[in-house]
Formats: C-alpha cells, structure tokens, sequence
C-alpha cells in the first residue's frame, strides 16, 4: 500500500508538474499579460476536465464496469459531455470576444482532448498502475512541447500555438495511455443498452463536486480581472503555481484514497475515519514542511521560473489554501464511495459559495488580491469540518454507489 501511495503521488507529480511548466513557458514567452489570458482558458479546460472527470472516471472506479450496461454507459456519457463542454467552451470564448474564431477552435479541440484523456488515466488509475499514469501524462507533454518549441523558433509563438500544441500532445497521450490499459479492461462496447442512468446517478454528484474548485479559481480569477486587470490575474496565478507541489502531493493521495476506498466498499467493508484521520495529520504535518520550504525559496525560485517574483502574501495565502484541501479530501472521498456523495457535494457547495462571498466582500473592502486565497482556505477549513462531522456520524447512504 506504501508503494501504492508512493507510486499515486507520482503520477499526481507528472500531471501537475506538467501543468506548471506548460504555465511556465507561456509566461516566459507570451509575458505576464498572455498567460493572465492563458490562466482564464487553462481554467475552464480543468474546470470541463472535473465535470467529466467526477461523472465518468469516478464512475467507472465505484460502478462496476465489467457489465456491459455500465461500461456502454460510460462511453455513451463520456461522448456526450466531452462534445458538449467543447463546443459551448468554443461559442463562449468566440462570441464574447475572447479570443478569435482560430483560437477558439483550438480551444475546444484541447478541451475534448483533454477531457477523453483523463478517462484513460483514470482507468489506469482503478488498476492503481501510477506508473503507467505517469508515462501516459510525459509522453503528450513531449510532444506538445515539441510542437511549441518548434513553433517558437521558426515562426512567431502565439497562444493559439500553446493550445495546438497542447491538443496535439493529450490525443497523443491517449492512444499511448489506451495501450498500456491491461488487456482485460482495454475493450469498447456497443451503446445499445447503455445504463447512461446509473452513471448519471453516481456520476452526476461527483461532476458536480469535482467541478466546483476549479470553478472556484475560475470565478477567482474572473473577480481579480474586473478588479484590478490582467497582470494582475497573471500575479496571483504565478503564486498559485508556484505552490501547486504541495497540491500535487495532496491530490496524489487523494486518487489513491479514493480508489482504496472504493476497492474496500466493493468488498464488503467500510472505510475507516480512523484511517481518514491519520492521512490528514500526515498532510498537515507535510504541508507545514513543504510551506516553510515554499516561502524561504521565493526570492531564488520565482523570478527564475516566471521572470518577475512573486508576492510572498500571495504565496501564504495559497499555502493556506493548500492546507484546507488536506483537510478535506480525505473526509470527502471516504464519503463518496460510501454512498454519501449528495451529501458530499451539498457541504462542498456550501463552503465554495461561502468562499466566493467572502472573496467579493473582500474586494468590495478594498482588499489587495494576494489576500484572497485566505477567504478560500477558512470557507475550505469550514466544509473539512463539516465533512469530518458526516464520514462519523454515518447515516444510511444515498443508494447509488454499487
């Protein structure tokens, strides 16, 4: 299980830590202004990769996929949504003038293709095959950076060429990640007699919850754009990555919790707040560590990375941020795969529109933008309580998760 764990927060670390150098070039190359741009549409492809991710990946990890009825369900319910969330994301980012029909287009292409390959990663991640998770995530960003590098130096970059090549490398991913399925479970399935209902009952909640903190920084960052402009949103968003190691480690151990959890569900047994209780105080004693790590380094680190030094107020307040999601991710996943998922969401729910209020009253008081990550990590700390007070008291679950 320790190798397990090990092998999750690995994989996590390739994910994310492909996240933060893709975000890294475009602030070197595009400047600061570019990628506050970059950082608007980058959200809303992981805020449409949540929404898929909850209804189909942690589907396909609780529901039994070995009927055909699931499996032709899933399929049918990943089809839909990724075409849907594509082309809605590529008329909002047109006709509002965001970006032009061009970048549009690539936009939504990156957004499928990132969506369909996080279905594949998942699948490899029920099988608990990290590994296999990590070389699917390296072998796309190789040839998205190819293709920006190449770009780069023999024509003139753009953020329409970051999105292309981005597109490229995820398709790539996929195939690449479909192959290194086990055999078994590497199969497709007609859609006639799809039981698109079961997937939509258990994945509905959980798309629901896995969109919301995505669409948290979403609204953050349009909040911060109205408020005070893009370098601003491009400052605040510099000092979100420069913390996302910590999230990384977090989200890691999140996936392979709830694959735990979910596996000891299947068999028969329950999962253990006790066990909840142990990661949490190993993520808060890891997260105090890798905080001080975090804040020491600022002066060296950032300006290297992002060409300009990030605000340390900025930086403690994502911290803190990054405390509360250890805080609660644990309660929540032990919850959702006990069946408890609507009652999972409806406390997530409460502390992000508790977050979104507290940011906007801030603003309103005239608050500086590195502070608003607090306003996140107290309404965060909040729903941790709250979830933490639902995994113990039990109840009769909500009848879906089989």
């Amino acid at each position: 299980m320790k190798r397990k764990a090990l092998g999750a927060v690995i994989a996590q670390a390739a994910q994310a830590g492909i996240g933060l150098l893709l975000q890294i070039l475009v602030a070197r190359l595009l400047g600061i202004e570019e990628y506050g741009r970059f950082a608007i549409l980058y959200g809303v492809v992981i805020v449409a990769t949540a929404v898929v991710t909850g209804l189909v990946g942690d589907s396909l990890v609780v529901l039994e996929r070995s009927q055909r009825s699931i499996r032709a369900g899933l399929e049918a319910m990943l089809l839909a949504t990724s075409v849907v969330l594509a082309i809605g994301s590529f008329l909002i980012a047109w006709l509002t003038g965001f970006s032009d029909v061009w970048e549009s287009a690539l936009f939504a292409l990156a957004l499928a293709a990132f969506a369909v390959e996080e279905i594949v990663r998942r699948m490899l991640i029920a099988h608990m095959s990290f590994v296999r998770t990590a070389i699917t995530d390296l072998s796309g960003f190789l040839v998205a950076l190819a293709i920006i590098l190449t770009v780069h130096f023999t024509g003139t970059l753009s953020l329409a060429a970051f999105l292309g090549g981005i597109a490229a490398g995820q398709i790539v991913a996929t195939i690449i990640g479909w192959f290194l399925v086990p055999r078994d479970d590497r199969h497709l399935v007609g859609l006639r007699g799809a039981d698109i209902a079961a997937v939509w009952r258990y994945g509905m909640w959980r798309g629901l919850q896995q969109v919301l903190r995505p669409s948290l920084f979403t609204v953050l960052r349009l909040l911060v754009l109205a408020g005070a402009g893009l370098t601003a949103v491009g400052l605040l968003e510099a000092a979100r990555t420069y913390t996302s190691p910590l999230i990384l480690v977090i989200g890691g151990l999140s996936s392979f919790l709830f694959v735990r959890f979910a596996d000891q569900h299947k068999a028969g047994t329950a999962g253990s707040v006790r066990e909840a209780d142990r990661v949490v105080v190993f993520l808060v004693i890891g997260t105090l560590l890798m905080s001080v790590i975090a804040v020491v380094l600022i002066p060296w680190v950032s300006p290297l990375l992002f060409d300009v030094q990030v605000d340390p107020l900025a930086v403690i307040a994502w911290l803190a941020y990054g405390m509360s999601v250890a805080i609660v991710t644990p309660y929540g996943a032990l919850g959702a795969v006990g069946g408890r998922q609507i009652a999972v969401f409806l406390i997530r729910l409460s502390d992000t529109i508790l977050a979104v209020l507290a940011a906007v009253v801030m603003l309103i008081l005239g608050a500086h933008p590195s502070t608003l990550p607090f306003a996140l990590a107290a309404a965060s700390m909040l729903g941790g309580v709250g979830l933490r007070w639902l995994v113990s008291s039990g109840g009769r679950p909500e009848g879906t998760a089989r």
